[in-house]
C-alpha cells in the first residue's frame, strides 16, 4: 500500500506521528513537505521513508505541480493540515486513483460558513466530498453525524517511560504559552504548592511566550514560588530537538488544557470538537500527567493522569506528586496501557485505510 503524507504548514508533531504510524501498519510512506518539518522530523533518516521537501521560495502550488505524479500514483494522501494550496491537487483527485483524507484540528471553524477565513476554499472542496474528512482523536468520533464517522489517534506511544533517581523532581509544561492554556490557574496553584513541599522541583515552560502578559506572570511568580520551585521559561521559539530533549529528562507534565478556545468568533470545546496535542506529548514519552477533569482520554492511557479542578486540587496533586514520588508509581504502570493504546491507534490506521470514500 503506497501512502502519501502532505504537510504545508508547521504540525511536524503531528506528521511524525503519522509518518511512525504508517510506517508499523507496514507502509512506506512518501512524505510531502517543507523545510521546517523535515528538518524537526525524528524519522528523516528512516529507510522506509521518502521525502519530497518544497525547496525554500519555492510556492506550494508549484511545489505540489512538480510533484503531480508522484502524488497521483499513491494509494492513500493524508492531508496532515489543510491548506489552500492544496486546492489545485484535489479538485482533481477525481481523476486519480489516490483517497484523499483531511485531517481537521478544529471542526467547527473548519464547517464555519465564513468563507473569508484562511483555508476556506479547501474546506469547501473537502465537505463537497474530495476528500474524507478525518478526525485526529478517536475520543471525537460520534455515530449518525457523517463528519465524525472517520478518526485517527495522532498521540502515538514512541518512548517507553523512563525513571530518574535524583534529588530534584523535574515537571514539563509543553507547547506556546498562549489562551488555549490556562497558565495563570497553574501559576497559582504552584505558589500555593510552593510552601509544602519537601522536595525541590522545576518547572520547565517549554514554548514560547505569545504575549508579554506570560511572560510578566511568570516571572512575577517566579520570586513567589522561590526557593522550593525554579521557573524556567524560553525567550522564543523551542526548536524540536531541545523540545525532545527536555521531555525525554521530564519526571511528569502538568498540562492546562482551556476547555474553551474562540478564534474569530467561533468557540472549538477541547476533547469535542478539536483535541490538545499535548496528549501526544504525554503518550510519545509515556510521562504522567497532571490535567483537567473535563478532557476525554482513552481508557488505556487516562490512568497515566490524575485530574484536578481548579487551583486547590491542582496545588494538592502537585505536592502529593513532587512529596511521594506518585509520578514513578504511574510510570511503572503504564506499559501495558501504552501498548493497548499502540494497537488501538493501529487498528484506526488501518480501517481507515481499508476503506475508500
Amino acid at each position: 500500500m503506497k501512502i502519501g503524507l502532505i504537510e504545508l504548514s508547521a504540525h511536524n508533531e503531528v506528521l511524525e506521528s503519522l509518518i511512525r504510524q504508517a510506517v508499523d501498519v507496514g507502509a512506506s510512506p512518501t512524505v510531502y513537505t517543507n523545510a521546517f518539518c523535515a528538518e524537526s522530523s525524528g524519522a528523516a533518516d528512516s529507510s522506509a521513508v521518502e521525502w519530497r521537501v518544497c525547496p525554500p521560495g519555492l510556492p506550494y502550488a508549484e511545489f505540489l505541480d512538480k510533484c503531480q505524479y508522484s502524488i497521483g500514483s499513491q494509494d492513500h494522501l493524508l492531508i496532515v493540515t489543510p491548506v489552500d494550496s492544496l486546492c489545485g491537487p484535489l479538485s482533481e483527485a477525481s481523476a486519480r486513483s489516490a483517497t484523499w483524507h483531511c485531517l481537521v484540528h478544529n471542526l467547527n471553524t473548519f464547517t464555519s460558513s465564513d468563507g473569508d477565513r484562511p483555508s476556506a476554499a479547501i474546506a469547501k472542496l473537502v465537505l463537497e466530498g474530495a476528500a474524507g474528512v478525518l478526525l485526529p482523536d478517536l475520543r471525537l468520533m460520534k455515530s449518525g453525524d457523517p463528519l465524525r464517522s472517520r478518526a485517527i489517534n495522532i498521540a502515538y506511544p514512541q518512548h517507553p517511560p523512563t525513571e530518574f533517581v535524583r534529588e530534584e523532581v523535574r515537571c514539563c509544561i509543553p507547547g506556546r504559552m498562549y489562551s488555549g492554556r490556562d497558565h495563570a490557574e497553574l501559576l497559582s496553584a504552584l505558589e500555593v504548592a510552593a510552601p509544602r513541599l519537601t522536595r525541590r522541583l522545576r518547572v520547565d515552560f517549554l514554548g514560547e511566550h505569545a504575549s508579554e502578559e506570560t511572560k510578566a506572570a511568570v516571572e512575577a511568580s517566579r520570586e513567589a514560588v522561590v526557593p522550593s520551585v525554579e521557573l524556567l521559561d524560553h525567550p522564543g521559539y523551542v526548536a524540536q530537538e531541545e523540545f525532545d530533549e527536555t521531555l525525554a529528562e521530564a519526571d511528569f507534565l502538568i498540562l492546562p488544557v482551556s476547555e474553551f478556545l474562540t478564534r474569530n468568533g467561533i468557540v472549538e470545546t477541547r476533547g469535542q470538537t478539536c483535541v490538545t496535542g499535548n496528549v501526544n506529548d504525554m503518550v510519545r514519552f509515556g510521562l504522567p500527567a497532571l490535567m483537567p477533569a473535563f478532557y476525554p482520554l482513552s481508557g488505556h492511557i487516562d490512568g497515566m493522569t490524575a485530574r484536578y479542578g481548579g487551583i486547590a486540587s491542582l496545588a494538592d496533586l502537585i505536592v502529593t506528586w513532587v512529596n511521594t514520588g506518585e509520578f514513578n508509581r504511574r510510570k511503572r504502570a503504564a506499559a501495558p496501557g501504552l501498548e493497548a493504546y499502540r494497537s488501538e491507534c493501529l487498528s484506526a490506521m488501518r480501517e481507515q485505510l481499508a476503506a475508500r470514500h
